[in-house]
């Protein structure tokens, strides 16, 4: 069973100070040229698996698909609007434009993303549900980080028994050392933000407690009871 909502919001606020912490660590590894761990994405094993947001999963016996896109690439095929990489500043703008441009007629989003921009993954997410699409993570996506809250916008939203979603730890503001007590005020305000656009939504605000438990350089792979429990899916999907 999981625990009560009140539960995972007092999880959220006794976790800020950890992460403060943590914005250090991560800061000085970036800035260090250590490497980052390989991203897994296995269909089964255990639930938090290293992440890498620069490389696509490896499907059992598909050819190589090359590396995950810096940033957002959008695309129409078949009867899918297809939106593919990482989440880089100022997608959410591109997004806008390039909907504008090709007025696409179709009306369910397909994701592959690693995640990226917490703030991007929220405005793009307020324009899926505006313009009523539903989202979908098709089999051998990856939908990690912050591309969930793309997919928490579809008004329907289902993911293959193929597709891995994850959520970890995020952090707000740029790549800078800060004191801990703005770095926990930065936290809190973004953290805000997310949990006010889940409910925004109608996701199960305890998706957050997965989210803060698991490190940055991990990915808590969520199951599809869970997202079902959680409403992040509106419908099983075996395909």
């Amino acid at each position: 069973m999981l625990s009560s909502p009140s539960g995972a919001i007092k999880a959220v606020l006794l976790s800020q100070v950890l992460l403060a912490a943590a914005i250090v660590v991560i800061d000085l590894r970036s800035t260090s040229g250590g490497q980052s761990p390989e991203l897994s994405a296995p269909a089964q094993g255990p639930s938090v698996r290293p992440y890498r947001p620069d490389q696509r999963p490896q499907m059992p016996g598909a050819p190589a698909m090359g590396p995950m896109p810096e940033r957002l690439e959008f695309s129409q095929a078949g009867d899918e609007i297809r939106i593919l990489g990482q989440i880089a500043p100022g997608d959410a703008d591109r997004f806008l434009s390039w909907l504008d441009t090709t007025q696409p007629a179709q009306t369910q989003v397909s994701l592959n993303s690693s995640g990226g921009s917490v703030a991007d993954a929220l405005a793009i997410g307020r324009t899926i549900r505006s313009a009523g699409y539903s989202t979908r993570v098709s089999t051998g996506s990856v939908c990690m980080s912050a591309c969930p809250y793309l997919l928490a916008a579809g008004t329907t939203r289902d993911v293959a028994r193929g597709g891995v979603v994850g959520v970890h730890q995020h952090y707000f503001g740029k790549n800078t050392i800060l004191p801990a007590f703005m770095a926990v005020a930065d936290l809190q305000r973004g953290q805000a933000s997310v949990m006010d656009y889940l409910d925004e939504m109608g996701i199960d605000l305890r998706l957050m407690s997965f989210a803060m438990r698991t490190p940055a350089s991990e990915i808590y792979v969520l199951d599809h009871d869970l997202m079902q429990e959680l409403r992040l899916t509106t419908r099983a999907d075996d395909a």
